[in-house]
C-alpha cells in the first residue's frame, strides 16, 4: 500500500531539509506583514498620507492574502502544492518589492494589495505541502516546529527594522527616491523571492500524486526521501509493482478524487466550497467548528496584537489603566520608529518561544486538540487581566502571557487543519479558513479602532467572550491525533 512505501522512506535528514525550505517561506509571510507596520510613520512622513488613509495600508494587504487565501488553496488542490506555493511567493515578492518604488498612495495601495494575494496563498499551502510528508507519530512536533518559523520571520523583520529605518545618510543614499523605507521594502521582498527559487527544486506532495493516481512520480519522490533518510537502503524493486496493483484496487475513488481536483481553474474557485463543507452532517459540523475557531483567534489575536502599542501608550499617558477617562485618551503620541517599539517586538516574539517549545514537545503525545481547549481558555483569561494593569511594564508582562497562549491556539489549528481534511481537498480548505481569518482580523483591528476612544473595555471583553466560546467549540472537535492522512 501507500502507507508501507512512505513508511519505508522513513524520518529522517529530508524532514528536516524541508523543514528549513518550508519554514523560509512562512518567515517570509510574516517579514511581509511586519514589513508595512514598521513603516506607517515613514510613508506618511514621505508622501504626505493622512492617518486615516493609512490604516487602508494594513487593510488592503489583509484583504489581498483573504482573497490569495481562498484562490490558491483551491488551485493546489487542482495544480499541486508545489506549482501554486512558487507563483504565490513569486507574486508576493516582485509585487512588494515594486511597491517600494510608487509615488502616490494609490499606486502603492495597489501594488499591496497584489503582494497581499500572493502571501495569502503560501501559508495554507505550505502547511498543506509539508504536512504530507509527514509520518503519523511525527507530524505534530515538526508542523510546530514549522509554526516556530513565523516568530523568526517577525524577528528577522523588526531586526532590519531597527537596522534600517533610523536616519542613516548612507542608507537614504542607495535607497530609491532618498527614502529610507523604501529599501527596506525591497529587502523585506527577498526573502519571498529567494523561497520561490528554492521551492522550483523541490519534489511535489507524494500524497497528492498518488491521488491523482500518478504511481511511477510518486514513487520517484518517495525514493528520494529514502535516499536522504536511509543512505544506501533501496526500496524493493517489487514495491513499485506492488503500489500500483494496490491503486488499481482503489481505482474507482482515486479516480473519483482526482475528477474533482483536476478541474479548470476557475471552476476548481468556484465548487470547492461545496466540498469543504461536504453533503453530509458531520463534515459540515466539522467544518463550521473550524471557521469559528479561527475567526476567534484571529478576531482577538489580531485585534489585541495591533494595538498594544497603543494600549502601551495609553498606560502611561494616565498613569494607570489603559482604559482610563476620555479626556486623556486623545494625548496618545505617534510612535515614530524608536528603538522601543522594536524591544517591544522582540518581547513579543521571545514570549511565543516557551509557546512553541512546548507545543513541539507535547504535540504528538497529548493531541491538538486537548492544547487548543486549554490553550484557548487560558487566552481568554489572560485579555481579562489588561483591566487590571496600571504601567507600561504590566502591559508588556500581560502581552507576553497573551502572545504565549495565543501561540499555543494558532499551532494547535495548524496542526489540526490538515488532518481534519482529505488530500482533494486539503489546501482548499486550509485556504477557506485563512480567508475566513483575515475577514476577522479586519473585524478586530475596526472594533478596536471604533472602541479604542469611547471605552476600550469594551473590546477586550468582546474578545474575553469570544475566546470562552473557542473553548466550548473546541470541546466538538473529533479527535485527531496520529491519524493517517488520505
Amino acid at each position: 500500500t501507500y502507507k508501507e512505501a512512505f513508511e519505508h522512506a522513513g524520518f529522517g535528514k529530508w524532514h528536516f531539509f524541508l523543514l528549513l525550505q518550508c519554514g523560509w517561506a512562512n518567515a517570509s509571510d510574516a517579514i511581509e506583514i511586519m514589513c508595512i507596520s514598521f513603516t506607517i510613520s515613514s510613508v506618511h512622513n514621505s508622501l504626505k498620507i493622512s492617518n486615516s488613509k493609512l490604516t487602508w495600508l494594513t487593510i488592503v494587504l489583509f484583504l489581498g492574502m483573504m482573497i490569495g487565501g481562498y484562490i490558491w488553496g483551491t488551485l493546489a488542490d487542482s495544480w499541486g502544492r508545489r506549482k501554486v506555493v512558487i507563483f504565490s511567493l513569486a507574486l508576493n515578492g516582485i509585487f512588494g518589492a515594486f511597491s517600494a518604488l510608487s509615488r502616490n498612495y494609490i499606486t502603492l495601495l495597489a501594488l499591496r494589495f497584489i503582494s497581499g494575494i500572493g502571501a495569502g496563498g503560501s501559508l495554507p499551502v505550505v502547511f498543506s505541502y509539508f504536512s504530507e510528508f509527514q509520518p503519523n507519530n511525527k507530524r505534530g512536533s515538526m508542523i510546530s516546529a514549522l509554526a516556530t518559523s513565523w516568530m523568526t520571520g517577525n524577528v528577522i523583520a523588526a531586526g532590519l527594522a531597527w537596522a534600517m529605518l533610523p536616519y542613516s545618510a548612507s542608507i537614504s543614499a542607495n535607497s530609491p527616491f532618498g527614502d529610507q523605507w523604501r529599501l527596506f521594502i525591497i529587502i523585506c521582498a527577498i526573502p519571498s523571492l529567494t523561497s520561490a527559487v528554492f521551492f522550483y527544486f523541490m519534489p511535489e506532495s507524494p500524497l497528492f500524486l498518488y491521488g491523482k493516481g500518478d504511481v511511477s512520480q510518486t514513487f520517484k519522490v518517495l525514493k528520494l526521501v529514502n535516499r536522504m533518510n536511509n543512505p544506501g537502503k533501496d526500496f524493493p524493486p517489487c514495491m513499485q509493482t506492488k503500489l500500483t496493483a494496490a491503486l488499481r484496487e482503489e481505482i474507482a475513488p482515486r479516480a473519483a478524487m482526482a475528477s474533482g481536483t483536476v478541474q479548470s481553474g476557475y471552476r476548481s474557485v468556484v465548487f470547492k466550497l461545496n466540498t469543504f463543507f461536504g453533503s453530509d452532517r458531520k463534515t459540515r459540523k466539522k467544518s463550521i467548528l473550524m471557521m469559528c475557531l479561527y475567526f476567534v483567534i484571529a478576531y482577538g489575536g489580531y485585534g489585541i496584537t495591533m494595538w498594544l502599542p497603543t494600549l502601551m501608550e495609553r498606560t502611561e499617558i494616565n498613569s494607570g489603566s489603559p482604559c482610563a477617562a476620555h479626556a486623556k485618551l486623545n494625548q496618545t503620541p505617534t510612535n515614530n520608529n524608536n528603538s522601543e517599539m522594536y524591544v517591544d517586538v522582540f518581547i513579543g516574539a521571545a514570549a511565543q518561544l516557551p509557546a512553541n517549545i512546548a507545543s513541539i514537545l507535547l504535540m504528538d503525545r497529548i493531541g491538538g486538540k486537548i492544547i487548543l481547549v486549554g490553550s484557548m481558555f487560558l487566552s481568554g483569561v489572560s485579555v481579562l487581566f489588561f483591566w487590571l494593569v496600571h504601567s507600561k511594564t504590566q502591559v508588556i508582562v500581560m502581552s507576553a502571557m497573551f502572545n504565549g497562549v495565543s501561540t499555543l491556539v494558532w499551532n494547535a489549528l495548524d496542526v489540526i487543519t490538515p488532518e481534519m481534511y482529505e488530500t482533494s481537498v486539503r489546501a482548499s480548505s486550509s485556504g477557506i479558513l485563512t480567508a475566513l481569518s483575515r475577514i476577522a482580523s479586519i473585524l478586530g483591528n475596526l472594533t478596536f479602532g471604533l472602541f479604542m476612544d469611547y471605552n476600550c473595555s469594551i473590546p477586550i471583553l468582546i474578545v474575553a467572550c469570544l475566546f470562552v466560546a473557542g473553548t466550548v467549540f473546541s470541546i466538538f472537535l473529533p479527535q485527531t491525533r496520529n491519524i493517517d492522512l488520505h
